[in-house]
């Protein structure tokens, strides 16, 4: 209740004339006024350290100090002590619009006195100080950390200098210019405006200098750790028959952001499966990548993928040799009735059976779950990428395997 009540003007001013009653009776009771025609008594009060406002040429030099001043009030009783009870109300002025720099003593006038009351003209000292204009880069501070396990990146502010004006004393004391931002727990990139301080060598913020721009805007990056990968691809399906592929061109790594252990146990990053069922011509494909569990994001998050197609070719391999593979320890084997070579054909596209050699082929056995004894098993063989054998002579082959 009581906190409205000061918040009104109204009320306000009422208290102040009430009080102004008061003191007007206390100064009346104890010192003599002089007392007019009507009745009205006339008295003398100081009205103490009352701000002066000084017109100035501020574009070219600066006031050193703000002054202040005691006037000497005369007049009916009420309205002075209403007055000093109000002294916002009354406002001191002093014109130095055509000084230069040095320090001056300039006569005052006072406005805002009731009719009845009158003042003083008293002078003040008025100190003024040539202004003088310097560039500062704009330092940025940070405060806090991001969100554990990010870091921040570079940070770009705008703009990167600001210029200072002022008088020269305050203006040779300004060491920086600070622009603080906090990046405490941020857990993306911090963009915001933030206001900017001229501090002294202690770091004190130093008040009386201009400076053209007020605030800059701050962007600072927030960078989760990152590795790059190559891209695993996988296929699946045959092309249409007569038709083989000849280069898959797509972006070969990727970067990926994440936790730090998900990033160390990642050696590639897989692509979607891409089916190559029925194909018969070259096409692109645009692939978005999936996050996996522990990635956030990854660049790109969009693979485009050119799987060139051509006409299938054919070349035929003899005399390759067979190896057999999956042995136990302490087994052995023999090839029983037949050769241990065989022919292979391979088709595919013809630049890619230009470039094959026998080494890049391999045909085996595996004799991972045979039984001591004699078996007719089947071959298999290993081709490169984009080949595929389509025929073997012979199929199979005996083979006795002894413990």
């Amino acid at each position: 209740m009581m906190d409205r009540l000061l918040r009104n003007n109204t009320v306000v001013k009422i208290v102040a004339s009430i009080l102004a009653i008061l003191l007007w009776l206390i100064v009346h009771s104890g010192e003599e006024g002089t007392t007019t025609g009507g009745g009205i008594t006339q008295i003398t009060q100081p009205l103490r350290d009352q701000s002066v406002s000084v017109l100035y040429d501020d574009h070219n030099f600066s006031l050193v100090a703000e002054p202040k001043v005691t006037l000497t009030l005369r007049g009916p009783g009420f309205d002075v002590m209403n007055v000093i009870a109000q002294s916002d109300s009354v406002h001191v002025i002093a014109d130095a619009t055509k000084l230069s720099e040095g320090t001056h003593e300039v006569p005052v006038y006072v406005t805002g006195l009731p009719s009845g009351v009158t003042s003083n003209s008293p002078t003040v000292t008025i100190q003024l100080e040539a202004n003088v204009v310097k560039d500062f880069p704009i330092t940025l501070n940070t405060e806090g950390k991001p969100k554990e396990g990010l870091n921040v990146g570079e940070a770009v502010i705008s703009p990167k200098t600001v210029v200072l004006s002022g008088a020269k004393s305050v203006v040779n004391n300004v060491k920086s210019v600070v622009a603080t931002i906090s990046v405490e727990g941020a857990v993306e990139a911090v963009h915001t405006s933030v206001p900017l301080v001229a501090l002294d060598e202690a770091g004190k913020a130093i008040k009386n200098v201009r400076l053209n721009s007020d605030r800059a805007e701050v962007t600072i990056p927030v960078n989760h750790p990152s590795k790059s990968l190559p891209l695993s691809l996988q296929f699946k399906g045959d092309l249409a028959p007569g038709y083989a592929v000849e280069s898959i061109n797509h972006t070969m790594t990727v970067t990926a952001y994440g936790d730090p252990k998900t990033l160390e146990a990642l050696e590639s990053y897989p692509v979607p499966v891409l089916d190559l069922t029925g194909l018969n011509k070259t096409t692109t494909q645009k692939i978005k990548l999936p996050i996996q569990a522990g990635i956030t994001t990854l660049e790109p998050a969009e693979v485009e993928i050119t799987i060139t197609v051509v006409d299938a070719n054919r070349r035929t391999f003899d005399g390759m040799p067979v190896k057999v593979t999956g042995l136990k320890e302490g087994q052995s084997y023999k090839v029983v009735g037949g050769p241990e070579q065989v022919s292979v054909t391979i088709e595919g596209a013809k630049s890619l059976l230009d470039k094959l050699q026998p080494s890049d082929l391999q045909v085996y056995v595996d004799a991972a779950n045979q039984a001591a004894g004699t078996h007719e098993v089947r071959l298999q063989i290993t081709v490169p990428n984009f080949l595929r054998a389509v025929q073997m002579q012979p199929e199979t082959m005996m083979v006795s395997f002894v413990k």
